[in-house]
This record gives C-alpha cells, sequence and structure tokens, in this order.
C-alpha cells in the first residue's frame, strides 16, 4: 500500500551520544544473556582447565668456553680442533636432527606407555605396570595405540584397534604371542596395583616420530651472550620425563661436544689402536708360541734338554718296576681272597697304602677271634655267625679297595710308558725346534720394538687430545618441575572472567545497536516532530489490550498517566465541549484500543460525557472492554441507514461513557467513511456528547484512520515500548508532512516502571519529564 511507503532517511537521523534510558531497558533484558554468557566463560575456563593434562618444563642452564692447552705440553707438531666457541653454532648443533639421533640412541624411546582415559591420556614413565618385549615384523604398527587391558594377575586382553574391541585376544603375562605383524611378551612390573586402572595402551614410536617428539619440546636459547650462557628446556606432560631427558641432553652434548673437537686426534689414535691391535695379535701369538713350547718341552734350552731327557726316561723306568712289584702283591693278595685262603693269608704290610694295610691288619685280628671262637662255640650259633658277616663284609670290602689300587697302579704304569714314548719322540725332535725358536725370537724382537714405537706416538696424539679440554660446566642442573606451565589456572579463569565481561559488553551493545523497536520518549522526541502527550506505564500484572482498568485501580500507576495525559490533552484542544479525539497507531497490538477505552473512562470520570466510537471495523474491540458480546448493529449500520444513533448507543458501567461498537464488517469500510454519513454521523454526536473519542484502524495497514481522522480535533498516535518498531514513526511523519495532520500528539505505552521516565507507582508521581517537554513544546522551547 502506498502508506507503507517508509522514509527510512528520517529514520537514520544523526544521534548524539548514548541514549542510557535504552541502554539500561536493553541491559535489563539482557540481564540472562549476560548470566549465561558468564557461567559459559567461566565454564569454559573450568573445563578448559579440568580436561587439559598439565604440562610441565624442566630447565638447565650451561655455560660454554674451550680453550687448547696443548701447546703447553710442548707438542707443537699434532694438530688441534679450532675453537667453537659461537653460541649460535651451539644452539643450531643441539636443534640439529644428527644430535637428535644421538640422543634416541642413547635414550631409550622407542615405546611408551598410557593409561587409556576417557578424556585425557597419562603416560606412565618409568612407571607402567606392565612392559612389552617385542619384534616388529610389520612397521606399519608403529605410531598406533595398542589397546591393553590387564584383566587380572595372570591374564590380559591386547587389541590393536581402538574402534574394533571383539578382535581383542587374551593371553598370560609372560606368555611369547606371535602374529603376522609383531612377536611379543608382556610382563608385569613392580607398579602395578591390582586395585587401580586397568585399561592401557603403549605405542611403539618410529624413528621420525622420536626425532619430532624431541624437536617439539625441545628449547635451546642463549640467556648470556657476554658470559656464554644458555638454556636448555625440555617440555612434556610428565615430569619426571622432562627431567630426565633434560639432564640426558646435557651429558649427552658435552660428551658429543668434547668427541667432536677431538675428532682429528680421535682418528689417528684409533688408527694407532688398530695397528696395535694386529701387533698386539702377533705378539700374542708369539708369547704363545713361547709358552706353548716350554710347556711342551719343559725348557727354552735344547741342550740342557737332551741331559734332562735321559736323566727322566731312567726315572720313568725305574718308577715303571716299582709299580709293577706293587701290582704283583695286590693280585697275589687278591688270588689268595679269591680261593678263600683266609687262614694261610700271607702279606707285607709295607707294600701297600695305610688304609690297605690298616683293612689287613683288621681282617687278621677279625680271623684270629672267629678261630678262638671255634674252640668255644658251635659254628650255628649267633656270635659265631656274626663274626663270619664281619669277616665276610670285610672281605668284600678289602676286595674292592685291591681292586681299584690294581686299577690306579696299572693307569700309573701305562702313563709312565706314555711318557717315556714322548720323551723317546722328543729326543729325536730336539735339533730341529731349536732352529725353529731361535727364528720366532728374532721375529718377536722386531714387532716388541715396533709396538713400543706406536705405543709411544699413541701417547703423544693422547695428550694432544687431553690438551684440548672442553670447559664446559652445567651451571644449573636439571630439576623435577613442581608446577606445570600450562594451564595457567590464574589466567585461564581471568581470561574466562574477562571473556564473560567483554562478549557480555558486545552483546549488549549489538542489540543495543540492532534495537529497531521505541523504548523510550527520548528516542519518540529524536525521530518525530510531534509532541508527547505522556507514557502508560506497563504493570505487573498482566492486563488485556481491551480491558478497562480504571474503574477497578483508580490509584493505580496506569490511571495516574491517563490523568496526566487528559490534563495535557486540554492545552492541545482548549475548551470543553464539542472535542472529537482520534486515537490511531501503525499496526495492531499497539494498544490503541486499551488507551481509547481507558482514557474515555478518565474523562468521562471529570463529568464530561463522553462517547467511544469504534471505527475499526475489520476488527472491531471496543465491545470488548466492557465485558459485551458481538452485536450486529453499530457503526457500520448507521452508515448505511439500517439503524439509528439512538439504537446503536450502549452505555457502560462507567458513569458518563458510552460507546457505539463497529457492528457488521462491511466489504466497503473506506467507502462508507467517504460518504455524507459519515460526517453527519460526528455532527450529530457533538450535540449529546461533550467529547467524542474515535477509535480508528491502525493508518499503517489500512486507509480507514486517514479518512476517520478528517473530522478529529486531535490524533493521539498510540506507540507500544519495546513492541513498535522506530520505522513506524515514518508514518507518523508522514501523517504530519503529506496528509496535514498538524494538531497529532504521541502516547507511550508500555512504559517501564522503573527509570527517570517512568510513573512509578502512586498518586504523587504524575508529574513526569514527559509532561514536562509538552509544556515546554506549547511555550515555544525545542527540548
Amino acid at each position: 500500500m502506498e502508506n507503507k511507503t517508509l522514509n527510512h532517511s528520517e529514520i537514520n537521523k544523526p544521534t548524539e551520544g548514548i541514549d542510557f534510558e535504552k541502554a539500561l531497558t536493553v541491559l535489563r533484558k539482557s540481564i540472562p544473556w549476560v548470566l549465561f554468557i558468564f557461567v559459559l566463560t567461566n565454564l569454559s575456563a573450568y573445563l578448559y582447565i579440568r580436561w587439559t593434562k598439565p604440562l610441565y618444563e624442566s630447565e638447565s642452564e650451561l655455560k660454554l668456553d674451550v680453550k687448547s692447552d696443548a701447546t703447553e705440553l710442548g707438542l707443537t707438531g699434532l694438530t688441534e680442533n679450532k675453537n667453537l666457541n659461537i653460541i649460535s653454532g651451539e644452539i643450531e648443533l643441539l636443534k640439529s636432527k644428527l644430535f637428535f639421533n644421538k640422543v634416541i640412541e642413547t635414550i631409550d624411546l622407542s615405546i611408551s606407555y598410557y593409561t587409556a582415559g576417557k578424556v585425557l591420556n597419562d603416560e606412565k614413565f618409568e612407571t607402567s605396570p606392565f612392559i612389552v618385549d617385542y619384534t616388529l615384523k610389520n612397521p606399519s604398527l608403529q605410531d598406533r595405540q595398542i589397546f591393553v587391558t590387564i584383566l587380572d594377575n595372570n591374564t590380559y586382553s591386547i587389541s590393536f584397534s581402538e574402534d574394533d574391541n571383539t578382535k581383542a585376544q587374551t593371553h598370560k603375562f609372560g606368555e611369547p604371542v606371535n602374529t603376522p605383524d609383531i612377536e611379543f611378551i608382556i610382563y608385569l612390573t613392580e607398579y602395578y596395583v591390582p586395585q587401580g586402572d586397568r585399561n592401557f595402551f603403549f605405542i611403539i614410536n618410529s624413528e621420525r616420530a622420536q626425532i619430532n617428539y624431541i624437536s617439539r619440546n625441545l628449547t635451546v636459547e642463549p640467556l648470556n651472550l657476554n658470559a656464554n650462557t644458555i638454556r636448555i628446556a625440555f617440555k612434556d606432560h610428565n615430569p619426571l620425563k622432562a627431567r630426565d631427558l633434560v639432564n640426558a641432553i646435557d651429558t649427552l652434548y658435552l660428551n658429543y661436544t668434547e668427541e667432536e673437537k677431538n675428532q682429528e686426534n680421535k682418528q689417528k689414535i684409533e688408527w694407532l689402536n688398530s695397528e696395535l691391535k694386529q701387533i698386539e695379535h702377533q705378539l700374542e701369538g708369539y708369547e704363545d708360541y713361547f709358552e706353548n713350547f716350554t710347556i711342551k718341552n719343559r725348557t727354552n734350552d735344547l741342550d740342557e734338554d737332551l741331559k734332562k731327557t735321559i736323566t727322566a726316561i731312567n726315572a720313568l723306568d725305574s718308577q715303571r718296576y716299582e709299580l709293577s712289584k706293587k701290582v704283583e702283591a695286590t693280585e697275589q693278595i687278591q688270588k689268595e681272597l679269591k680261593n678263600g685262603e683266609l687262614n694261610t693269608l700271607n702279606y707285607s704290610l709295607t707294600a701297600y697304602p695305610k688304609y690297605i694295610s690298616d683293612m689287613l691288619t683288621e681282617l687278621t685280628e677279625l680271623l684270629n677271634e672267629r678261630e678262638r671262637l671255634r674252640l668255644s662255640y658251635n659254628e650255628s650259633t649267633f656270635a659265631f655267625k656274626k663274626k663270619d658277616q664281619e669277616i665276610e663284609s670285610l672281605t668284600d670290602n678289602l676286595k674292592t679297595q685291591l681292586k681299584t689300587l690294581t686299577d690306579r697302579y696299572t693307569s700309573e704304569i701305562q702313563e709312565l710308558t706314555f711318557r717315556k714314548r714322548k720323551l723317546e719322540d722328543s729326543f729325536v725332535e730336539l735339533p730341529g725346534k731349536s732352529t725353529e725358536f731361535n727364528k720366532n725370537q728374532r721375529f718377536f724382537k722386531l714387532y716388541e720394538e715396533f709396538y713400543l714405537s706406536l705405543m709411544q706416538s699413541k701417547a703423544q696424539f693422547q695428550i694432544a687430545e687431553a690438551g684440548t679440554t672442553t670447559d664446559f660446566k652445567i651451571l644449573s642442573s636439571a630439576t623435577l618441575p613442581q608446577e606445570p606451565i600450562s594451564p595457567n589456572v590464574l589466567i585461564i579463569y581471568g581470561i574466562g572472567l574477562v571473556s564473560g565481561f567483554f562478549l557480555s559488553f558486545v552483546f549488549v551493545s549489538i542489540r543495543y545497536l540492532l534495537h529497531n523497536k521505541i523504548s523510550t520518549v527520548h528516542e519518540i522526541e529524536r525521530l518525530s516532530e510531534a509532541p508527547i502527550l505522556g507514557s502508560v506505564p506497563s504493570t505487573s500484572e498482566k492486563i488485556g489490550m481491551t480491558q478497562l482498568v480504571i474503574d477497578k485501580k483508580p490509584k493505580s500507576a496506569v490511571s495516574e498517566a491517563l490523568r496526566s495525559i487528559r490534563t495535557n490533552i486540554e492545552f492541545m484542544v482548549p475548551g470543553g465541549k464539542d472535542r472529537v479525539i482520534s486515537i490511531t497507531s501503525t499496526i495492531g497490538g499497539e494498544g490503541k484500543t486499551f488507551v481509547a477505552v481507558n482514557l474515555g473512562a478518565i474523562m468521562a470520570l471529570s463529568k464530561k460525557k463522553v462517547l467511544l466510537l469504534d471505527l475499526d471495523m475489520r476488527k472491531p474491540r471496543v465491545h470488548m472492554a466492557f465485558q459485551d458480546k458481538y452485536m450486529g448493529k453499530g457503526v457500520s449500520t448507521i452508515l448505511i441507514n439500517k439503524h439509528t444513533i439512538e439504537e446503536c448507543i450502549q452505555q457502560t458501567t462507567v458513569e458518563n461513557l458510552d460507546y457505539i461498537p463497529a457492528g457488521p464488517t462491511p466489504p466497503n469500510p473506506s467507502e462508507l467513511l467517504l460518504n455524507g454519513e459519515y460526517d453527519s454521523l460526528i455532527n450529530k454526536l457533538k450535540y449529546d456528547y461533550d467529547i467524542i473519542i474515535l477509535d480508528t484502524p491502525p493508518v499503517g495497514l489500512v486507509t480507514d484512520g486517514i479518512l476517520a481522522m478528517k473530522k478529529a480535533d486531535l490524533t493521539i498516535y498510540v506507540v507500544r515500548a519495546n513492541y513498535s518498531k522506530k520505522i513506524f514513526l515514518n508514518t507518523l511523519n508522514r501523517l504530519s508532512s503529506v496528509n496535514q495532520f498538524k494538531n497529532i500528539a504521541v502516547v507511550l505505552n508500555g512504559t517501564s516502571n522503573i527509570g527517570a521516565n517512568g510513573y512509578g507507582y502512586g498518586y504523587y508521581e504524575e508529574k513526569t519529564e514527559s509532561g514536562n517537554n509538552f509544556i515546554n513544546r506549547l511555550l515555544g522551547k525545542r527540548v
């Protein structure tokens, strides 16, 4: 429609400063959201702290200083490494992949153990309840989580995929497990607690993952360039691991640096060591030869050996003869014992060892005792049989010992024979051995002199190596970090609090800037030239839009506000009779009917005869305010001369207040208002009523209201706070500029009871700033 065309340039007038009343209104309505933002930001801070693993950092401080003192020993011809006292170079060395490879070769980071939590995982560095001894067959298992669930002290289940737990396999601790990808054995450790966690996983770290881990967490930076000090720090979620890695890196760096600075001398020493080993091997061969020769020939003087060999052969013959006599004696005794000739036993005690002689003596005594028993007892008696048993037992033992002794004598005779044969063979080989022995002695002396010469050279290079010293010192060794470096609890909570304030401010500011609804009288004054009659406050009690309230609560804030508006109307339209007041709005729901009904009642209470005319024939509501039912007669039937005015006037419970309902909805409300019957109706009503209030349709939707307003002495334009949009005031401005309605004023409906421009509660707060502004306008002052 034509009356919906809006002039945005009128609304977008520049605003001077901030409307604090509007800002307070927006803030008050945003309190739940502000509280929600504060709860959200602080809860986010809490959850971040709760579910973020603490990160610890262990650090050490090193002093770098290289000096060469080899020249002080007078070894000027030896090559020494250059001084590498450049801190930037040392830092690059510590950050190089070459050094990282040295680190992972020294520190075992090949496997990591973790407790599997629902949100966070905790690494069990050196405190894992189990260890894995494995042989990897498929490299694809590296850098993957392998899940282990400890079932009890003897069994566990293992799964190579978190998503498919159905493929978990159960095995016993200490039992070898062989799969196509890996062969492993899992053992329980002393850190296993039966009542503790049971879900774990381990990761077999690849070399690339280990290098990336060290590179990502290692920090090397200079502390004091003049003092040549650097700081080495390592970050990890496990404080013990961070400390151990810093200590290991410090030690490895010092050793590695010292090795690098002596690389040239080391290479020479390594070559000398290789040559010395070969010469040592040769010398050991000759020494072994001489040792074996001496052991084998019993001497290293072969001439003397010839004499000793003859003497030894004669001695061996004498020993063999003596042993042969002993063998004959033992065999004779064995023969007599075997034949049972115990009574006629003949032997010499000096021919046998002492234990044999003792047994023979004991046997002789037993035989004599048995003979004495024979004289007194029968052979069938117990004493005689017992003596026979003793003799028999001793005889058997003696036979065994004699047999063993005979075997020993025989073995010794064989050994002597063998030795004699060897001496005889060596006697033949002695001349040739003498020649070979002398030749090896000459080579041994030659290698020995060369070995001593190389040892002297090695000692010189070792002195040179010791002369280039690395005076690197650990000024501050790595300590076990007690507090995490992140997350910082105070800072995170501070960020959460500040974020709450900032986001709340941004949220309220955006709502303030995007707030396109009228909320205060100041906005109407800024956006429109029409005077403001006053404002009707909202109440804590819910009131219908078309309800008559002033008769029930004459001292309420609404009643007081309407009385103030009634007073302001007296300034707008002087005179006590024949006044026509039209009340309209831009759209429905802004409270024009509510204002019309209650304003009419207020005027009626001032002893004025008031008629309320419902001209909103499309959506009539006036009859609802008086709890009346829909009627089939009213304005529409009067305009078509179907009913008379007297037939349509309805009386109300308020004295001096009548109303005419809208009647049935006609198909052409606008045309009915254009004919002369509408003018005639208004003129007739003026004779009987002091004030006629026209409840017209919303002018922003239809043209009926504009047609009805032409007969009005005063047009009240109702705007509802926090409901009507600012752009609606374009319609109000168009009524003044285009339709030439000069006597038009604004009522702000539904304002807040709290604020500088609110009426508050009670009678004594009816003098408001809006009323003062209206009076100032009448006096020609611009507010």
